[in-house]
């Protein structure tokens, strides 16, 4: 998501460095690939002393993760996960669920043993987000894909300047994807202000909007309200969750407690923190569940 769970901004969950997450941010790593090109190669025969290889070990598949206890709804609170190794799924699960939050989102593909722990832990809906670039209907195909191959609830597009650059991208990718996943829950993870984007093409295809509003990294013209002042009249307010950010920008690290009160001053509800294992301790955490029960940026998880 983006920041929510990377070279130069392009593209919300090494990641634990400030200034790492800076740069990779602006880039969110390398796009999905294009298509894999089919080629052909010579076969070679091994010569009689070549040692045969040893026998394939075959290896327990991950367990499926129960059904999630809490149904999934962009007006909860959520988290963004970029690196799900950086962070102990069962911790995570726990802080989480106990601090008001409704889900958590993971980067394409997934870990299954990570989901399975988090979801014993929280009973929380688990979805998946990945980064666009320039091979829409591709991308949009293999996002279906992993959906469904590993039961995600949701999805979240990070549609950043390729898909500016080129404003029919988002139709395809849209397309595509409803073809493929008519009713899944989806959201669109962009720049605060998407103007270049097609995002008629997003809100036609029922995805939530997810503005990246990074006071941090981009200063007060970010900030929840003015991300979603202008979204509004495309998605409609109650389809508007800004995602805030976790990292230390350009301008430092902005406090959960003023990131709540930005977000009680947006009056939308729902949001979610990117990248969710960066500078986030339990007390960050409770700090956000904390407005949730007294402030309602979000909606409480019972």
């Amino acid at each position: 998501m983006s920041p929510r769970v990377l070279a130069a901004l392009g593209g919300a969950l090494a990641v634990g460095v400030a200034i790492a997450i800076v740069i990779t941010h602006r880039n969110k790593q390398t796009a999905l690939p294009p298509p894999p090109t089919t080629t052909s190669s010579a076969t070679t025969t091994p010569s009689p002393t070549t040692t045969a290889p040893p026998p394939p070990t075959t290896t327990q598949p991950a367990p499926t993760p129960p059904p999630a206890a809490v149904p999934m709804s962009w007006d909860n609170a959520g988290a963004i996960v970029w690196h799900s190794s950086d962070v102990d799924p069962t911790w995570l699960g726990q802080t989480l669920r106990a601090a008001n939050f409704g889900w958590v989102a993971v980067y394409l593909p997934p870990d299954p043993n990570w989901m399975y722990r988090f979801r014993l832990a929280s009973g929380l809906p688990i979805g998946g987000w990945s980064v666009l670039g320039d091979h829409p209907g591709y991308e949009a195909g293999l996002a279906a894909r992993l959906v469904r191959k590993y039961g995600l609830a949701f999805y979240i597009a990070d549609a950043e300047q390729p898909y500016a650059d080129v404003p029919s991208r988002s139709s395809t990718f849209v397309r595509v994807f409803r073809r493929d996943q008519p009713s899944l829950p989806a959201g669109l993870s962009s720049l605060c202000i998407a103007n270049a984007l097609d995002l008629t093409a997003w809100a036609g295809g029922r995805f939530a909007f997810l503005p990246q509003a990074y006071v941090n990294d981009f200063g007060s013209g970010v900030d929840p309200v003015n991300c979603a002042n202008p979204a509004q009249a495309i998605f409609g307010r109650a389809n508007v969750h800004p995602t805030v950010a976790s990292y230390a920008g350009t301008f430092g690290r902005v406090a959960p407690a003023r990131f709540v009160q930005l977000l009680a001053r947006a009056g939308t509800t729902g949001f979610s923190v990117y990248p969710a294992e960066v500078a986030m301790s339990s007390e960050d955490w409770q700090a956000y569940g904390e407005a949730i029960a007294s402030l309602h940026i979000a909606t409480e998880v019972r």
